[in-house]
């Protein structure tokens, strides 16, 4: 197998593209309980183009960013109704009920 160049591949694409390529792809600590699955690939051994073993694992090493814009995309603060605005500025008709 060739070792393709992972370099600049979200984590979790790259490991995808790994396996389809035949190798597979591990964290510089191998018994780590986290997979490589988040952040972008910055360095990989054996280097790009390097004929190895059907298998044969490829390390990588991962840029975990947390700017990066993955994960939760919902607000930490979540925007109260519309109407409740409008009552809280004094907006909304009052009732006479």
């Amino acid at each position: 197998m060739i070792v393709p160049d992972f370099r600049g591949q979200q984590a979790l694409n790259a490991w995808l593209a790994g396996h389809d390529a035949g190798v597979l792809l591990q964290g510089p600590d191998p018994d780590s309980p986290h997979p490589v699955m988040n952040g972008v690939v910055v360095a990989q051994e054996p280097r790009p183009g390097t004929r190895v073993a059907r298998w044969e694992p490829v390390t990588v090493w991962i840029r975990h960013d947390p700017d990066d814009g993955s994960g939760v995309r919902e607000p930490s603060d979540p925007v109260p109704p519309l109407r409740a605005l409008k009552a809280e500025r004094g907006d909304l008709p009052e009732s006479n009920g």
